[in-house]
């Protein structure tokens, strides 16, 4: 067993109407939850405070053709929302250039309006004060942030002082300030009354776009009702790789981004997918969090993220060519990543038990001690952090488990970091070297405060029990109701007891996967498939009786579809 389980309910006629109750939706939520509905389950984007003044702004800068940026983030939150809004932006001019009022004003145009997407070391997050600087003399006037910008207070303060106007977009954590010198969009600002909280930075961003097109018809531009749609295949993208609940509002946009990301117009996403072996036209959560979010992630991770975002506004005869690096570029994260991970497990191993492990090492990359903390949390069941060195500082990233606040867990530090910010599961910071073993100290003595004296143990929720005899595809067609699955809405887990081994295979190019044929008993044999579950191959004998907790999935193989169970843990029966 990788994880101590917990059985939420026994076996239900009613499998959805357990699931719901499991996950909270109460009977009067339950048509919502299932059948999330545009007009019903999305808000007006001027219910944002300072929705109007910044769309205002953002017109005056166009009209007087004044040079405007677009800082975003590296990440595939921050670059699908700096495509999301150059995009909008690029529409907007375009329908105003076909209304009457573009003809005569004859002064619409996009070609001063640029992206700039920070580099992971040189920059740091957020919005550098070298960014602000070498903006001012390029003569910039106005810059909008994507998924960063709200920690920016001396950053923008200098702005102001250079005669740049700043609009952000955000929804990361909020300091005990923020900028005084800005038009802020985040559902988390003071006085904020938007009432969705969750949004991801691109769902910002999309908000921002809706508020702008819809101002721009109002002016009289060409653009049709409702064509801020077609941009949600990038809200889509983000609201899964920033692990976003997908409750709410966030539903909605989900459920809606799926369809435009499977008619997706831009050639680029579609030639990410070809690389990927996967198809565009049935691409689901599961779709973005294993095939396109790590491709998009990888361009930032080890060279730039602008890669990822050309992928994604190139047009079709460019398209190949930057799908093809990202591609190249993730096979090359994963080898790096991989082995960092082996270097870093061995650390944590030879420090042992720990309610929050605080690890570092000179000679890693950047881009992926983000995914080495994610790794580390899910084998060894409580918070980490990964550093290494970037200059004369150490930067990095954490992961939380267990509802451990990791931003409240830095601010328990003190005034130590160069900088710090993000979010309560994922953070990141930069840090002296001399500060380093304080900090580590600082963070577990608010790990033992938090979690008492033992560190939380791993567990595995399972939504309820479920023979493998009951499962057809009835059920299966039923569980999908339930989808989108992400956040929030994890997709259901299912245990099966006194399952019988037929035949157990270790499978993949290094024997890392499990194949399992058992007998539940009283009805046909099943196939299940265990990814990461290959040295359960040595242990199992035939007529060994095993429970095993499972999802219900489907195995497609040459034209064949039928139903499979993909392991999520499994235990000798007592």
């Amino acid at each position: 067993m990788k994880y101590d389980w917990q059985l939420v309910t026994d076996h239900s006629e009613d499998i959805i109407g357990a699931l719901l109750k499991a996950r909270n939706i109460g009977v009067k939520d339950r048509d919502v939850f299932l059948h999330p509905d545009w007009d019903r389950d999305t808000h007006d984007p001027f219910i944002f405070t300072k929705m109007q003044p910044a769309i205002d702004k953002l017109f005056a800068s166009l009209e007087e053709g004044e040079k405007i940026v677009i800082h975003g983030d590296y990440d595939a939150d921050g670059v699908s929302g700096s495509a999301l809004l150059i995009t909008a932006i690029r529409d907007v001019v375009d329908g105003m250039n076909r209304s009457d009022t573009g003809s005569e004003k004859a002064k619409w145009s996009a070609k001063n309006v640029d992206v700039y997407l920070p580099d992971r070391e040189k920059d740091g997050y957020g919005v550098a004060m070298h960014t602000i600087e070498r903006l001012a003399e390029e003569g910039v006037k106005l810059l909008i942030t994507v998924d960063c910008g709200i920690a920016n207070i001396d950053e923008f303060i200098r702005a102001h002082e250079l005669g740049i106007d700043v609009i952000i977009c955000d929804h990361h954590q909020l300091a005990e300030t923020v900028p005084e010198h800005a038009l802020i969009i985040h559902p988390l600002a003071p006085g904020e009354t938007y009432p969705n909280k969750y949004l991801c930075g691109t769902g910002v961003a999309f908000k921002f776009a809706s508020g702008l097109l819809t101002e721009a018809r109002r002016r009289g531009a060409d653009i049709p009702d409702g064509h801020e749609k077609w941009y949600l295949d990038l809200v889509a993208i983000a609201t899964v790789t920033d692990v976003m609940p997908l409750l709410g509002e966030n539903r909605a946009l989900e459920k809606y981004g799926l369809k435009v990301l499977r008619k997706s117009r831009r050639p680029g996403v579609q030639k990410i997918m070809d690389y990927a072996h996967g198809e565009l036209e049935s691409a689901d959560t599961t779709t973005i969090g294993f095939q396109i979010g790590p491709r998009i992630n990888a361009a930032g991770r080890i060279r730039s993220a602008k890669i990822a975002f050309d992928a994604l506004t190139a047009p079709a005869h460019e398209a190949d060519e930057y799908a093809r690096e990202l591609e190249m570029l993730n096979r090359e994260r994963r080898s790096i990543s991989d082995k960092a991970y082996r270097e870093a497990r061995k650390m944590v191993a030879e420090k042992g038990e720990k309610p929050i492990h605080v690890i570092w090492a000179d000679h890693w990359m950047h881009g992926i001690v983000g995914l080495v903390a994610g790794k580390l949390v899910t084998e060894f069941g409580v918070p980490a952090f990964a550093l290494t060195r970037v200059g004369d500082n150490y930067v990095g990233s954490g992961r939380s488990i267990g509802g451990l606040h990791l931003v409240e867990a830095m601010r328990s530090c003190g005034d130590i970091f160069v900088k710090a910010g993000g979010h309560p599961q994922a953070c990141g910071l930069t840090i002296h070297p001399n500060q380093l073993e304080l900090f580590q100290a600082g963070v577990e003595e608010f790990a033992v405060s938090y979690f008492g004296d033992t560190a939380p143990k791993p567990e595995l929720r399972i939504d309820m029990l479920l023979p493998l005899t009951d499962v057809t595809w009835d059920v299966y067609h039923e569980l999908e109701k339930l989808a989108p699955y992400g956040q929030g809405n994890p997709r259901p887990t299912f245990l099966a007891k006194s399952l019988q081994v037929v035949a157990a295979e270790a499978i993949g190019k290094n024997g890392n996967h499990l194949r399992l044929t058992v007998n539940p008993g009283n009805g046909p044999m099943w196939k299940l498939i265990g990814f990461g579950f290959g040295s359960w191959a040595e242990t199992l004998v035939l007529g060994n009786v095993i429970d095993v907790v499972y999802e219900v999935d489907v195995n497609e193989w040459n034209g064949r579809k039928d139903l499979q169970a993909r392991i999520e843990d499994l235990r000798i029966a007592e």
